[in-house]
């Protein structure tokens, strides 16, 4: 079986690589130039002979339609008649209104933008192609369409339709004349230029269509149907010419020397658009005068197929971006059944939008890019074949790999992973707290089922991949060198995660120091562990630092903590007080442990104090903090009860020996800055000396005694203050 699918796919391989050889030999084949007079001669030469076929097939359908008219058949026409005409009329009157209604929520947002031009571009061209279908169906159901017309009329619908439709394409796009609802930033008169280009193009493309099947129909000659192929062509050229001149920035160029260097004001995509469409069009018009023709036909075709893949593209990829995340996660009604009646959440709904959104845009792109490549020759069962080859595998190395083996183990591996998951959550929520187990031990039991569990989901996809025990020795030979050097410390962690574990130095829920770092062990996981300080923040230590460095571990033994309350009193209070005081205060506390009861120590006697610590024990560590407030406030209310007020300080002041000799270099001095200018006067100034010596031995005399006696005599002082006013 494997042997055949093997041949059937070679063959198919053969058939197709055939098949696009001869496309290749078709289109680049020349043929006669329409610039030859050989061509033009021999056109002119079979002319009439094409004329008279046209007429004699032309005429005789004329001649069984009127016939047909006027027999039963011709109410059918009618109706078909009617039914288009009546279509047309409601296209003429109700647009306009559907345009208006719409402009006026437009500019509410940009999804109500998008909407609206999705709407107009339904009402504007499901009208005239569903016009032209009720007639082809009409004449066709009447039996008034003969083998040889039949073409000719689907032409002239496919004409017709394709025309409506690029025109409401273009103008859903862009809207000329309407800014606010232009889906494309463009400039107007870009927005302008292009929709007329696009209706022009259509035009032709249309025309063309009917002319070759018209052709077809008379079997014209060879020569007339490359002449008309050329003009068509040309004329196709030429419009792409004349709208890319018109693409012209004029107002910008000209302004460009008083404004600085140009910058273009359309998107930036338009630049390498608008280079490739003037090397199409200079490429279609030397086709045609070079002679092939083909070419230069196949080339007008894929200009318009891939302007009509782009404008549905961007307003696909809009609606995606938009329409997918607005219609999961705005306020309108899906939304909101979704989140009230089916119970999913706002952010679920987001991710979901966001993947959903991923998905479809790459789902987009994919099939754009097979459009766009199908007329050059990539049929849908070769892209098939290829992705049935990648799904299903194929050998390298005698290894299979295949996307369905990918998917598959992805899956296993994540079912791996899901019954872990609960597996831990039924051991952490429902079984171990049944148990007598402290929390430190419990977490690490759930970590190590943990670890069992992604192994063994490791085991089972790799399993389903298809690897055998020997390659994988293999793989793992070769990276033990990587291993040993790049992830060296990323190893170490781990293992000194699993000694964590085992050992259990720390558990989950201890009170540690580790450096300046303390706080309680929140988590132990494969590469660190995390500690919570006091302050509610999170300190990362990795697993190698706890098993090699010194931690502090509060709580190893058990989780009775020491609360230690140092205190100063003055000398004068009685030690034995203060230590029934602090006792006392230990003892009434309700979380203070009884055995073994407060201790009270009497660490020091101090030159003005008397130093104290009170040692209690409490049954928690996370108690101490709040026990050793609670005990500061009991202690500082009863030591206020306990002070005495302290006794008044006396001030003596010795060393005032000196005063006496200061006094007389201060007096000496002064005399001598005294001079009396006449010998009158010398009688007074030696008096004044004298009564000056005669002050200043006074007031020593009075200094002296409040020194020897401990109080100063105010009265002598007043007096000696009465006579040195006197005799000044």
């Amino acid at each position: 079986a494997r042997a055949t699918q093997l041949q059937a796919e070679q063959l198919q391989t053969a058939i197709s690589d055939l098949r696009r050889e001869r496309f290749a030999k078709m289109l680049f084949a020349p043929g006669p130039s329409p610039l030859s007079p050989e061509t033009w001669a021999a056109t002119v030469t079979t002319l009439p002979s094409d004329i008279r076929a046209s007429h004699l097939v032309f005429g005789d359908w004329l001649s069984v339609f009127s016939a047909a008219l006027l027999s039963p058949r011709g109410v059918i026409v009618l109706l078909g008649f009617i039914g288009a005409i009546g279509l047309y009329v409601a296209r003429a009157r109700y647009l306009p209104r559907l345009s208006n209604r719409l402009a006026a929520h437009e500019t509410d947002s940009e999804v109500r933008c998008l909407y609206g031009a999705i709407i107009r571009l339904f009402a504007r061209s499901a009208p005239p192609a569903l016009a032209s279908w009720l007639i082809y169906a009409a004449l066709n159901t009447a039996g008034l369409l003969p083998p040889r017309i039949q073409p000719v009329i689907l032409a002239i619908v496919y004409g017709l339709a394709l025309f409506a439709f690029v025109q409401a394409l273009a103008d859903a796009l862009f809207a000329p004349g309407e800014p606010q609802r232009r889906l494309v930033s463009v400039m107007e008169s870009t927005a302008r230029t292009v929709v007329w280009m696009a209706g022009w193009l259509a035009i032709v493309m249309a025309s063309g269509k009917v002319l070759e099947a018209w052709l077809q129909a008379i079997a014209a000659g060879l020569t007339l149907s490359i002449i008309v192929r050329s003009v068509l062509a040309a004329l196709f050229a030429l419009t792409l010419v004349v709208g890319l001149y018109r693409l012209r920035d004029n107002d910008e160029i000209e302004q460009e020397a008083c404004l600085g260097p140009y910058v273009p004001v359309d998107g930036a995509s338009l630049g390498p658009v608008r280079i490739l469409s003037w090397v199409v069009g200079v490429a279609i018009i030397l086709a045609v005068l070079l002679g092939y023709v083909v070419l230069a036909t196949f080339l007008t075709e894929q200009v318009l197929w891939l302007g009509i893949l782009a404008g549905l593209f961007v307003l696909l990829m809009q609606l995606i971006e938009l329409g997918i995340g607005n219609l999961l996660t705005g306020e309108g009604r899906f939304a909101l059944t979704l989140r009230t009646g089916v119970g999913l959440r706002a952010a679920t709904l987001q991710k979901f939008a966001v993947v959903l959104t991923g998905v479809l845009k790459i789902v987009l792109i994919v099939v754009t890019i097979m459009l766009v490549l199908a007329p050059w020759g990539l049929e849908s069962a070769d892209f098939l074949t290829s992705l049935r080859a990648a799904f299903f595998g194929f050998q390298v190395g005698g290894v299979t790999v295949s996307l369905s083996s990918i998917f598959v183990a992805a899956a296993m591996f994540a079912l791996g992973l899901a019954a872990t998951r609960s597996l831990q959550g039924w051991l952490n929520d429902k079984f171990l707290p049944t148990t007598k187990l402290d929390t430190g031990l419990r977490n690490s039991i759930t970590t190590a089922a943990g670890y069992l569990g992604y192994a063994a989901a490791v085991a089972l996809a790799v399993s389903t991949l298809g690897f055998s025990l020997e390659r994988l020795t293999l793989v793992a030979s070769a990276l033990s060198v990587g291993i040993g050097f790049g992830l060296q410390s990323v190893v170490s962690n781990f293992v000194s995660g699993l000694i964590l574990l085992w050992e259990r130095p720390i558990r989950v829920g201890d009170q540690v120091l580790v450096g300046d770092a303390e706080g309680i062990v929140k988590r132990i996981n494969v590469r660190s562990t995390e500690i919570e300080t006091f302050d509610r923040s999170t300190v990362v230590v990795p697993n190698s630092n706890l098993v090699s460095g010194v931690v502090r571990n509060r709580v190893r033994s058990d989780r009775t903590g020491r609360v230690l309350i140092s205190i100063s009193v003055p000398r004068t209070f009685d030690p034995t007080e203060v230590r029934s005081l602090l006792a006392d205060a230990g003892t009434e506390h309700g979380d203070v442990l009884k055995k073994p009861p407060p201790n009270v120590l009497f660490k020091k006697i101090a030159t003005t104090t008397l130093d104290f610590d009170l040692i209690c024990v409490v049954g928690d560590v996370d108690q101490v903090g709040r026990v050793t407030s609670d005990l500061n406030y009991v202690i500082h209310k009863r030591l206020a009860e306990l002070e005495k007020p302290a006794a008044a300080a006396e001030l003596t002041v010795k060393g005032l020996e000196g005063i006496e000799q200061s006094l007389g270099s201060i007096a000496t001095a002064v005399a001598g800055e005294r001079k009396a200018p006449a010998r009158k006067g010398a009688s007074k100034v030696k008096a004044s000396r004298s009564r000056a010596a005669n002050e200043v031995a006074a007031d020593e005399t009075e200094e002296d005694a409040p020194a020897k006696n401990g109080s100063a005599p105010e009265a002598g002082k007043d007096e000696a203050a009465g006579k040195d006013d006197n005799k000044e």
